[in-house]
């Protein structure tokens, strides 16, 4: 490889480790001075444009930092809520399985009570025709069970047909349980025939029941309003992740506006941008930059001027380059045009070969026609 563009690497390289370096370098030195600003607020010009972006973009991030804040409180608050919803509505199912146990314990005292029997007319056929049918199957199972001996066959058939008989009197119980539930909830908001009857101290229980059920179901009617009420300020999606995350990339949006702006001012108060300031804004940097920031001053003068003089150096090896490949194609031109002329000497060569062997035949064909 040619040593300039060795040379134009190095110095491209170095090149992006400066610029890097003053970046960053007028990024803080920008920062700390806008910082200092914050005490002139009320006395800085309003034309100066970039101190009113500075105030803006710091209340963005206030502002956008506390609406995640509010929006992580309100997702554990929904979570809370959830979690408060799921353990209710798990009691609430426990306690309809209570009442309905007890409904069907309702039912069956009422059967078995003949003081309703005006009531429980409807049911009596239909309650005997289950009683048997359970008491059929228990009695056949028991029988079964309790018969002995046999080979291995008949010990199979026996517990098939014990696994069928007790499949039966499940059905048989389920059945008869229904009954007692339908029974005792359509008994519904009937008053017991006697205050002291077991019926009455059931329907005081179920009362119990229900007023606890209505009280939770009140309760979980204002955690799901609260739930709902937090879904829909996460958004149309719902999902508060994505809400935040939108947030955030609006942060790092307005942080990277804000890195322009503090590299732009540093530039300006190091005297890198000199002859871009008008007086009123070079007078205004004058009044906040101080004698410890001359290092940093000094340093950025430094960087800069290595950048110049790295992008003069690249020019100059460029240009160096480029006059070489222009030379190169000279070269290679000239040769192209020597080698055309010998070609056209070589040409002109064969043509004049060529006319005199046009002359020679002339001659010859005189001579010929002669001896016509």
């Amino acid at each position: 490889m040619d040593d300039r563009k060795k040379r134009i690497d190095n110095l491209m390289k170095n090149s992006q480790e400066s610029r890097a370096s003053l970046d960053t370098l007028l990024e803080h030195f920008g920062e700390k001075l806008y910082s200092r600003t914050k005490e002139m607020w009320s006395d800085v010009k309003a034309d100066f444009e970039d101190i009113d972006k500075y105030k803006s973009y710091l209340l963005d991030i206030s502002e956008s930092n506390a609406s995640i804040i509010k929006i992580e409180e309100k997702n554990r608050r929904f979570k809370e809520l959830e979690e408060a919803i799921d353990k209710k509505e798990n009691e609430e199912k426990e306690r309809a399985r209570e009442i309905a146990a007890v409904f069907r314990r309702l039912g069956k005292t009422l059967l078995e009570n003949p003081v309703y029997d005006d009531y429980t007319s409807l049911y009596k056929e239909q309650s005997e025709t289950l009683k048997a049918k359970r008491e059929s199957l228990e009695t056949r199972i028991q029988e079964l069970e309790n018969k002995e001996g046999g080979n291995v066959f008949s010990w199979i058939g026996k517990s098939a047909q014990g696994l069928v008989l007790k499949s039966f009197l499940a059905k048989a119980q389920d059945s008869q349980g229904q009954l007692f539930l339908t029974i005792g909830e359509r008994y519904g908001d009937r008053n017991a025939v006697s205050e002291d009857d077991e019926v009455a101290l059931i329907r005081a229980e179920i009362d119990i029941l229900r007023n606890d059920s209505r009280v939770v179901q009140d309760e979980i009617a204002v955690l799901k309003d609260e739930k709902r009420i937090i879904s829909a300020g996460f958004g149309i999606d719902g999902k508060p992740q994505k809400q935040i995350q939108s947030v955030k990339n609006h942060i790092t949006q307005i942080n990277d506006s804000l890195r322009a702006l503090y590299k732009n001012f540093g530039s300006q108060a190091s005297g890198i941008m000199d002859l871009e300031i008008n007086p009123d804004r070079k007078y205004f940097i004058d009044t906040i930059v101080t004698a410890e920031d001359g290092e940093i001053i000094g340093r950025a003068v430094r960087l800069n001027q290595s950048l110049i003089d790295n992008e003069n150096a690249i020019v100059k090896l460029q240009a160096s380059l480029a006059i070489d490949d222009e030379k190169a194609k000279i070269e290679k031109f000239q040769k192209s045009i020597e080698e055309k002329k010998k070609r056209i000497d070589d040409f002109k060569k064969g043509i004049a070969d060529l006319e005199e062997s046009v002359r020679d035949c002339g001659v010859y064909i005189n001579e010929l026609e002669k001896k016509l």
